[in-house]
């Protein structure tokens, strides 16, 4: 079970609040990182994804699950050790990851593992201790992950009527060093990006999800990469035509 705890934060650039009225979204985007979790987990597994932002978090869904994973950025920090103490007081393990708890790990020492840094290297060690029998753990990683390796992230586990439109990724890291933001602590200065491959399948399997709406690339600087963003781009305009055309904003 995962969650994504906040609620049109005003510390946060996702804060649509009127657009999402005037659609009828519930919040602008969905957790493309815990999607992308989800799917780097077992899939044997049983998932529930509930994000915060579009319900409430019952006391069901712990008595359902036998581990909680939660993360997220700043502005949803109170949230996040919230989860983990209602994970708590329900008797189950929490886990916890992302660019917040990343960022400070001592402030989230209550949860049980610490899966630090980007996933694709760091929740291969959780998943073996887990197996192993670990009652806890902190695992990070200073190797920067593969974006030619990168997963399709569970789109299913999510309602798109919900929200305004849906995330991807195609590229990781800046290299640039504005005061306000981490992204080069968290990603490195070189960016990594997906091959069109890579793309045009996610925005396939979006497309036979019954998905028709906008796409909206959350890259941390898109257009830094100036030839592989033109690279990119073409092609993906020529790929949209086998898809029926889905409409892109970037």
């Amino acid at each position: 079970m995962s969650s994504n705890p906040a609620k049109f934060s005003k510390f946060s650039s996702l804060n649509y609040v009127d657009v999402c009225k005037l659609i009828g979204a519930k919040y602008p985007t969905p957790p493309l990182g815990l999607m992308t979790v989800a799917a780097l987990l077992p899939q044997h597994w049983k998932f529930k994804l509930i994000d915060l932002n579009v319900e409430q978090l019952k006391d069901e869904y712990f008595e359902w699950a036998d581990i909680v994973c939660t993360g997220g950025m700043l502005s949803q920090q109170p949230g996040i050790i919230s989860v983990i103490e209602k994970a708590h007081h329900h008797g189950k393990k929490a886990v916890v990851g992302g660019p917040e708890p990343t960022s400070q790990p001592q402030l989230y020492q209550t949860a049980d593992y610490l899966v630090l840094g980007e996933g694709e290297n760091t929740i291969p060690a959780f998943l073996s201790d887990l197996e192993a029998g670990c009652k806890s753990g902190e695992y990070k990683s200073d190797e920067l992950a593969d974006m030619t390796e990168a997963v399709v992230p569970r789109f299913d586990l999510i309602k798109f009527a919900d929200y305004l439109m849906m995330g991807m990724q195609y590229s990781r890291g800046c290299p640039y060093n504005c005061e306000f933001c981490n992204v080069i602590e968290l990603f490195g200065r070189k960016s990594r990006t997906k091959t069109v491959k890579q793309v045009i399948s996610e925005l396939q399997y979006l497309y036979d999800l019954g998905y028709r709406g906008h796409v909206f690339f959350v890259d941390d600087n898109f257009w830094e990469i100036e030839n592989a963003s033109r690279s990119f781009c073409f092609p993906l305009v020529s790929g949209r035509k086998k898809i029926n055309t889905l409409l892109f904003c970037c």
